[in-house]
């Protein structure tokens, strides 16, 4: 798994911090992800702890209080040559919703990705999500595709891309 390290950081309340993952967090990461998706789209212990084990993944841990309120796992793939990153999730406790704690982990998530070198950055979203649908456009992304069936479910997705600004990279 990469390492990329996260200052400790706060959001302009001062009430959240983000940190790197560690492999203790698995557990409370797979309760708050089942907290935040319905069944059949929310990652089981074993989906979630392959994606933030990849080799080419970072995962940020936002903390309130001593407590783990949100997350976000991000990876990268080689796509014609030029390195594009990938939001696999970010979750945050529904009851923290619409603080500012999700735009500082898709912060986090996006440095992490244009460290690494990415040129722009993908996502899904689901097709009847639409306050994450406006989350993501409000944040310069845009939708550039649909996967019929993607979630377990049966639900659609939308797919998102953003490009890093040249300095980012």
């Amino acid at each position: 798994m990469s390492t990329y390290f996260h200052r400790d950081d706060r959001s302009e309340l001062g009430q959240f911090r983000l940190r790197a993952f560690q492999t203790s967090d698995l557990p409370e990461l797979q309760r708050l992800d089942a907290r935040c998706f319905p069944p059949r789209i929310a990652y089981s212990r074993a989906e979630l702890g392959f994606f933030i084990r990849h080799p080419r993944s970072t995962t940020t841990v936002a903390e309130q209080d001593g407590q783990t309120v949100g997350f976000c796992v991000v990876d990268w793939r080689l796509e014609s040559g030029r390195k594009i990153g990938h939001f696999i999730t970010i979750d945050v406790a529904p009851e923290l919703r619409r603080r500012g704690l999700g735009r500082l982990l898709m912060q986090a998530g996006e440095t992490a990705l244009a460290a690494f070198g990415c040129s722009a950055i993908v996502l899904e979203v689901a097709t009847n999500n639409v306050d994450a649908q406006a989350f993501y456009e409000r944040l310069g992304y845009r939708q550039i595709g649909r996967i019929p069936g993607y979630y377990a479910d049966g639900t659609d997705a939308l797919v998102l891309k953003k490009a890093l600004e040249a300095a980012e990279v």
